[in-house]
């Protein structure tokens, strides 16, 4: 499988900021995806994850662990714009 270190990457770079969870849903394997076939390099998704996941625990502080990639598309899209 080509993508695996692209997937396992950002995996595990999601997984590690929510403390929860053994892998990601199927839609956010689907994102990753799309966001490799794009050539967006890893380092920018992984960016994009960051600052939306914070920004989603300082409105939800109580949650951190629900939040998914489907929530931080739009800052993943950001940072990939400004990147």
């Amino acid at each position: 499988m080509e993508n695996e270190d692209y997937l396992v990457t950002v995996e595990q770079f999601v997984l590690s900021l929510k403390a929860s969870g053994l892998s990601l849903s199927a839609t956010d394997y689907d994102l990753i995806q799309q966001w490799e076939n794009r050539g967006v390099p890893v380092g920018v998704v992984c960016r994009g994850i960051e600052t939306g996941f914070f920004k989603f625990e300082s409105t939800n502080p109580r949650q951190p662990t629900r939040v998914s990639l489907s929530y931080l598309k739009d800052f993943i899209e950001e940072e990939i714009k400004t990147g």
